[in-house]
């Protein structure tokens, strides 16, 4: 289950990059990550199925995967 200020873990499907983060809001099935050290960059992720979220940012793809 996820909760605010979780810390979780992006993976950028276009660099192969991992990018951590702090859950910042939870709405539905939408959650606010901002990423850590970039310069308050909030990307909001999209449930696309149980414990797989997606969303976008800057023109990049970023996948959360979850445990639930």
């Amino acid at each position: 289950m996820l909760t605010l200020d979780q810390k979780v873990v992006l993976n950028c499907t276009d660099t192969g990059k991992d990018a951590s983060g702090t859950i910042v809001r939870i709405v539905g099935d939408r959650v606010d990550v901002m990423l850590d050290g970039g310069g308050n960059l909030l990307i909001s992720l999209f449930m696309q199925k149980a414990g797989l979220y997606v969303g976008s940012q800057s023109g990049l793809e970023f996948v959360m995967k979850t445990s639930g």
